[in-house]
């Protein structure tokens, strides 16, 4: 019998890994790192990816967590619910319930991360942590006891607009950009009051500024690039990604292809470059992960039916501007050892465990400490 791609992973050692996935380009005083080394470091730190598709649900296995131990991972920020504005309410229901079941079911496995504390609870049993996000706002429609429901319901996290405009803001891909609406100011204010942390990462030019400065905690870009690297209207530019840094804000970086270079296909050294240039530009205090995509990486080849349900949630215009194509990920980090691959990719450019630690998790954590109940 053919064994799938997971198995085959899952069956490889640790010397095997290292020879199949890429490693970086060489560099003038380029440093080899020791696996062992990196093996502690992994296993130490908290990982936080403050977009991974892990959503533990009542028919998840046995095998998915073990695939998420392996990780490293310890808190996973998914999307709950559709970002379709017309679906966005019933399916964040759905979903919620749906994922509050499974977690009740495999409660030795996971946890809901529904204050601070949970995240320290998480890495010491050894459980993967659920931060449930919304990625539009649009499922709290005009209503702001909506969002009294849904932290009720677990949700930490929302991202105020996604691509289009809203009742809060426009998206990134909006033909003019006019900032946060006055329902959109009361909306992060009551975040801020209940303990939601407040993300941008789809939101326009001038609804970041305002985001920013309204919010009075820091906030995210939960999974964008930088501008300056790829000009693609879903990355920041150097303006904001200085404010997120001076209001103590952390910038995810997407491993999506599409917003880490303009090339068919983008590589790890392409991706591990948006790295460099935040730690460049506002230091190594305000930059983290956040990839994009599940934990196991993409499955499937074009035109499988997960390609195709992604591009529904797009409009025809939406897919111009955002210059969609085949693959959406990249190769070397399209798998559960993604952490890994970028944690070794940063020491062998030179930056200290110290700073690798701030990037796999310690930068979040410290966003969600002043955000999140304690």
């Amino acid at each position: 019998m053919k064994k799938t791609r997971r198995q085959v992973l899952s069956g490889m050692t640790a010397a095997a890994l290292v020879a199949a996935f890429p490693q970086t380009r060489a560099r003038p005083g380029a440093n080899s790192v020791d696996e062992e080394k990196l093996e502690q470091l992994i296993a130490n730190s908290i990982i936080i990816d403050d977009l991974c598709e892990f959503k533990p649900g009542v028919n998840t296995t046995d095998g998915d967590f073990d695939i998420g131990k392996n990780s490293g991972i310890t808190i996973a920020v998914p999307t709950i619910g559709s970002v379709v504005a017309e679906e966005s309410y019933q399916s964040s229901l759905t979903r919620l319930a749906k994922l509050n079941a499974g977690v009740n079911k495999r409660s030795s496995h996971v946890s809901l991360i529904s204050k601070f504390s949970d995240i320290e609870k998480a890495k010491k049993s050894s459980r993967i942590g659920i931060l449930p996000a919304f990625q539009n706002s649009t499922a709290i429609g005009t209503d702001l006891n909506r969002l009294d429901l849904f932290y009720g319901l677990g949700v930490r996290q929302i991202q105020l607009t996604h691509n289009l405009r809203n009742w809060v803001g426009d998206g990134c891909t909006e033909r003019t950009q006019a900032g946060l609406s006055h329902f959109g100011v009361d909306l992060v204010r009551k975040m801020n009051e209940l303990g939601v942390i407040v993300d941008v990462g789809h939101c326009g030019v001038q609804t970041t500024f305002d985001a920013i400065e309204i919010s009075n905690k820091p906030i995210v870009f939960s999974h964008t690039n930088c501008m300056a690297l790829c000009k693609h209207p879903r990355n920041k530019t150097d303006d904001q990604i200085k404010a997120l840094a001076e209001k103590g804000g952390v910038m995810g970086i997407s491993n999506f292809n599409w917003f880490v270079s303009d090339n068919p296909k983008s590589t790890l050294d392409d991706l591990l470059d948006h790295y460099d240039y935040v730690i460049n530009l506002v230091g190594p205090e305000h930059v983290g992960i956040g990839s994009d995509f599940e934990l196991t990486g993409y499955p499937g080849v074009d035109g499988d039916k997960m390609w195709v349900d992604h591009l529904r949630i797009y409009s025809e215009q939406e897919r111009r501007t955002l210059k969609v194509r085949w693959p959406p990920f990249i190769k070397a980090v399209d798998n559960e050892w993604r952490y890994k691959t970028i944690a070794r990719g940063l020491l062998s450019r030179g930056h200290s465990e110290d700073v690798v630690l701030k990037i796999l998790g310690l930068n979040f954590q410290r966003v969600f400490q002043e955000a999140l109940v304690a």
